[in-house]
C-alpha cells in the first residue's frame, strides 16, 4: 500500500479517486466564482471574454452568455473605451499583469458604473500567451462617496475664503462708511444752500447719488461680513411672503408667470424682516434677468426635519422653515454656480456683484443655511433654511410680525 492505503496495482480505484478530487476542486471553484462579490472573467489573447461569471447579471445586467464573444471595450463609452485602451495596451503588450485600472462601463439599462479591473496573464503548455483571467469589482459607491468628500472639502475651502475675505471686507466696509457719510453729509449741505438753477447743482446731485451707492455697497460688504446690525424679530414665514406677493409679482414682469406656494405650518422664524424683504427682491430681480423672454418664477415654503450637508457643513436637526426660489430661465454653468456667492462677481453686465454676497452673509448670520442649484437651460433654485421657532403667546394673545 502507498501511503493512502490504496493497493499499489489498483489503477482502476486510483483513477476513480482522482476522478472524484477532480470533480470536488471543480465544484468548490465553480462555486467560489459564482458566489464572490466580483465579477470573474477570462479573455483570450484577442481580448475577447471567453468565460464570464454570473456576477455580471448584477454588476451590468447582462446574462453571461450575453457577453462571451465581446470585448472589455465594448461594454464602455466610446471615449472611455479609447481611454482604456491606451492604459491597457502597453500591458497586454509586454503581457504584464494588470492591477487595480478603474474604467466606468454602461449598465444594460443605461446608467453607468465604475468598475475596477484587475488580471493576470496565463499561458499554455509551450509558454505561449493564451490571455487574461481576472476579475472586476464594482467601485461606483466608492467613487460617489470620494466625489461628496472632495466636494464637501472644496465647499468647506470655500466657505474658509469667504470668512477670510469676509473679515477684510468688513473692515473695509466700516471706513468706507464713515468716508461716504461725510460725502452724502456735505452733498446734503451743498444742495440744501445751492439753488436748482445753479449750474453746479446737478453736480452735487451727482456727488450725491454715487455716495448713496457707495453706502449701500458698503452696507452689502458688511452683511456679506456677517457684522450688519440686525433687529430679528419673530416672521410668520407664510404671512410675510403673502403680504409681498404683490411686490414680487410686479418686480417680475408680466411676461414672467409668478405663483406663491405656502407650505402647510410652516411656522415662525426669529429674523430681521427688512434684509429679507432686500434678499427675496434680490432673488426675484436675479430670476427675472435669467428669464428675458419670460418664464415661470416659484416661491415655495415648507418645513424640514433635517438638513442634508451644505458647504461641508451638516446643519444640526431640528425643523427647519424652508424657503425656495425657482426659475425656469437660461441656468448657470458649475463654475457660475461655485461662485455666485463670491464678492464682487455678477453675470450681468453693470452690476456689482454683491446682491447674492449680501444675502448669503445675511442667511450666516442669522443661523441659517443656503444652497443653490443650477444647470444651463434648467433654471436656478435657492433653498434658504431658517432654524423655526416654537409659537408663543404674550398677555394679549400674542403676535407675530408679518414684517
Amino acid at each position: 500500500m502507498n501511503d493512502r492505503g490504496i493497493r499499489e496495482g489498483d489503477p482502476q480505484r486510483g483513477l476513480a479517486e482522482a476522478k472524484a478530487a477532480l470533480r470536488e476542486s471543480e465544484e468548490r471553484c465553480r462555486t467560489l466564482v459564482e458566489t464572490v462579490s466580483d465579477w470573474v472573467w477570462e479573455v483570450d489573447e484577442n481580448i475577447v471574454y471567453t468565460f464570464v461569471s454570473p456576477k455580471v447579471r448584477d454588476l451590468l445586467g447582462y446574462e453571461p452568455g450575453e457577453i462571451l464573444g465581446k470585448t472589455p471595450f465594448d461594454l464602455m463609452p466610446p471615449d472611455e473605451a479609447l481611454r482604456v485602451k491606451e492604459i491597457f495596451g502597453p500591458y497586454a503588450a509586454r503581457r504584464e499583469p494588470i492591477l487595480a485600472i478603474e474604467n466606468t462601463n454602461l449598465h444594460r439599462n443605461g446608467h453607468r458604473v465604475v468598475l475596477e479591473t484587475s488580471g493576470l496573464p496565463f499561458f499554455d503548455a509551450n509558454g505561449r500567451f493564451r490571455g487574461y483571467r481576472g476579475v472586476d469589482r464594482d467601485i461606483t459607491a466608492r467613487k460617489r462617496a470620494e466625489e461628496t468628500i472632495r466636494r464637501n472639502a472644496e465647499r468647506l475651502r470655500q466657505v474658509q475664503k469667504f470668512e477670510a475675505i469676509g473679515r477684510m471686507a468688513g473692515g473695509l466696509a466700516h471706513h468706507l462708511n464713515n468716508m461716504m457719510t461725510v460725502v452724502t453729509g456735505y452733498s446734503e449741505l451743498l444742495l440744501s444752500r445751492v439753488p436748482e438753477s445753479d449750474p453746479l447743482h446737478e453736480g452735487i446731485v451727482k456727488i450725491r447719488g454715487a455716495g448713496e451707492r457707495a453706502a449701500e455697497l458698503t452696507r452689502q460688504m458688511l452683511a456679506f461680513s456677517q457684522l450688519q446690525v440686525l433687529r430679528p424679530r419673530e416672521v410668520d414665514v407664510n404671512l410675510f411672503i403673502s403680504h409681498l406677493s404683490t411686490a414680487v409679482r410686479d418686480l417680475a414682469g408680466r411676461s414672467v408667470r409668478f405663483t406663491f406656494s405656502p407650505g402647510d405650518d410652516v411656522g415662525t422664524i426669529r429674523i430681521d424682516p427688512d434684509p429679507l424683504r432686500r434678499a427675496l427682491t434680490d432673488l426675484v430681480a436675479n430670476a427675472r434677468d435669467a428669464m428675458p423672454g419670460g418664464g415661470e418664477l416659484r416661491v415655495i415654503t415648507t418645513t424640514v426635519e433635517e438638513v442634508e450637508p451644505i458647504e461641508g457643513v451638516e446643519p444640526p436637526r431640528g425643523r427647519y422653515a424652508l424657503l425656495i426660489v425657482q426659475d425656469s430661465g437660461c441656468g448657470m454653468d458649475a463654475e457660475a454656480r461655485d461662485r455666485v456667492f463670491e464678492p464682487f462677481f455678477s453675470l450681468k453686465s453693470g452690476g456689482e456683484g454683491m446682491e447674492l454676497p449680501a444675502l448669503y452673509g445675511f442667511v450666516k448670520q442669522s443661523g441659517g443655511y443656503i444652497s443653490v442649484d443650477s444647470r444651463p437651460g434648467d433654471g436656478t433654485t435657492f433653498r434658504i433654511y431658517f432654524p423655526r421657532i416654537d409659537r408663543t403667546t404674550g398677555p394679549g394673545g400674542g403676535t407675530h410680525d408679518a414684517g
